[in-house]
């Protein structure tokens, strides 16, 4: 399945998990299928805020689900350069309010998500 193909399912998996008692990170979710379908590859998302502040969203709410799906969308924009490097200091704040989450998928998902940001693009190759 396309990169563009599995963002937009991990996005309806994320409206669906949030339906009731996340209605902001739901309609967010839903705005960024729309945004999502008006793109065509992952540079452009980089370039569109919209489809990451969805997911970091969704990381804020700080529940197990969510929070693993918002982590694991953002390994996925990581691995796809989808991110611009103007969103690392968000993405790292986010990171870091989760390694406090006790539960281990959460922890997991945290440490995966680092080590994708040192291999990629977003860290310089200075401190590499």
């Amino acid at each position: 399945m396309a990169f563009m193909a599995v963002l937009e399912s991990d996005l309806r998996a994320l409206s669906a998990e949030a339906r009731r008692r996340y209605p902001a990170v739901k309609d967010g979710a839903e705005h960024a299928i729309l945004k999502l379908r008006s793109l065509s590859s992952p540079s452009e998302i980089a370039h569109n805020e919209d489809i990451l502040r969805i997911f970091l969203m969704a990381c804020e709410v700080r529940t197990v689900k969510l929070s693993v799906i918002g982590l694991s969308c953002l390994q996925k924009l990581i691995s796809h350069d989808a991110v611009a490097p103007s969103a690392l200091k968000a993405i790292l704040s986010t990171l870091k309010e989760h390694a406090e989450i006790s539960d281990e998928s959460v922890q997991l998902k945290t440490l995966q998500t680092i080590l994708i940001i040192l291999q990629s693009h977003l860290h310089p190759e200075s401190e590499r």
